[in-house]
Order: C-alpha cells, then sequence, then structure tokens
C-alpha cells in the first residue's frame, strides 16, 4: 500500500498520471471515496498517460465514458445503479478485463472481476489539512 498526499487539482492529476504508467491492458482500478472527492479528476489523471480526451468527465447518468488513447481507458460510475443485473443489461462487463484499463467509481456492486491486476485506489479528505488536502492511498500489486 502507498498512501500520496495531495493538496490541489493538478496535483491530483498527475498522481493519477503517475499511477497508469504500471498499468496494462485487462487491468481494474476500483475507485472508493465520497461524491466530489476527486475520483474522476484522477481518471483525468490516468487518461492523459495514454493520450485519452482531455474532456474526462464523470459517466454518472450515462454510466460509461471510452477515453480513445494508446490504451482505451474506460470510465465508470455505478453510483445510480442499484443491481448487479442491471450492469449485465448494459453490458457493462464486456468491457471489464478486455482491450483496455477499466476504471470503476461505486465498485461494490460487481462480485466478479475479470482482470489481470485489480487496483484498488481510495481518496479522502483531512479538512484539518486543508480544503483542497486529499490522502490517496493506491492498494494492488507494485504498492
Amino acid at each position: 500500500m502507498t498512501v500520496f498526499e495531495t493538496t490541489g487539482y493538478d496535483h491530483t492529476v498527475s498522481i493519477g498520471k503517475d499511477f497508469a504508467r504500471l498499468l496494462k491492458k485487462g487491468d481494474i482500478v476500483r475507485l472508493h471515496g465520497e461524491i466530489g472527492v476527486g475520483k474522476t479528476v484522477f481518471v483525468r489523471g490516468v487518461a492523459k498517460h495514454f493520450g485519452g480526451d482531455a474532456d474526462v468527465c464523470s459517466p454518472t447518468f450515462s454510466i460509461m465514458n471510452i477515453y480513445q488513447g494508446d490504451i482505451p481507458v474506460y470510465h465508470f460510475d455505478l453510483y445510480r445503479l442499484e443491481s448487479e443485473d442491471e450492469i449485465y443489461e448494459a453490458g457493462l462487463y464486456e468491457f471489464l478485463g478486455g482491450d483496455g484499463i477499466s476504471l470503476v467509481e461505486w465498485p461494490e456492486l460487481l462480485s466478479s472481476y475479470p482482470g489481470k491486476n485489480i487496483y484498488d485506489v481510495t481518496i479522502s479528505k483531512n479538512l484539518t489539512k486543508g480544503e483542497n488536502y486529499r490522502e490517496i492511498k493506491i492498494e494492488g500489486e507494485g504498492f
């Protein structure tokens, strides 16, 4: 496990970009943290590493965004879903562990992860250290 401290948007993007250097096709990153903590900002860094779209946004309503680059980045947000059946119905399992990198916000509904490597990234606030202070804890192979 490795813990990073960040005090702003650009630093969080940079940590995501650096982390992405370890990722390979088929890897899955489960993103944990409360609403507005910076999960999508972290994803923006990962997408930038692979040359993906600069317009990374949370797929809260679309459920999944694809950022094309050297390796596709699949960004899931399962917040609005109520059951794993909805994940199957939407065809999301087809993308997990496949030809790209999968980043999953609110991953608790998933019961299986067909990826090569699975990482857990937990982002949390500590307002006693500042409004923009975050701790980013990364667990998985190599951490």
